[in-house]
């Protein structure tokens, strides 16, 4: 299972922590074809590049590693969206991924969704 994978899975066990947020708008990667939601956030997990390696005695012993989550609203959106990333970055600060940039909300130009991601280091350790 890849990391996005495990969060989706993670965020999905623990639905009910997550104000506004709904088990079958939380993805890996892509947004399916039959989520089509109008009025619901939808949040999607993946990997993003950059991390680096930490050696001892010239061996790697871990790996930092970075993923992404991006929200999409819709643009009538009337629930705490601020609310519902924080929420997300506090349970994923608990499982040991730490949010390092937030790129603020925007509204996309091709779909009119209102959007932010977070970008978040973790660290995988290396088994040799």
């Amino acid at each position: 299972m890849t990391p996005a994978a495990q969060v989706v899975s993670l965020i999905k066990k623990n639905i009910s922590q997550f104000d506004g947020l709904k088990s079958e708008h939380v993805h890996s990667f892509m947004i399916s074809q039959e989520d089509k939601t109008k009025t619901d956030a939808i949040i999607v997990v993946s990997e993003a590049p950059g991390g680096r390696h930490g050696y001892g005695n010239g061996i790697p012993i871990f790996e930092r590693r970075r993923l992404q989550i991006e929200f999409y609203y819709p643009k009538n959106y009337m629930k705490d969206m601020e609310g519902l990333e924080k929420q997300i970055k506090s349970f994923l600060f608990t499982h040991g991924f730490v949010c390092y940039a937030n790129a603020g909300h925007v509204i996309s130009p091709d779909q009119q969704n209102i959007t932010n991601t977070l970008k978040f280091n973790y660290q995988k350790e290396d088994i040799i």
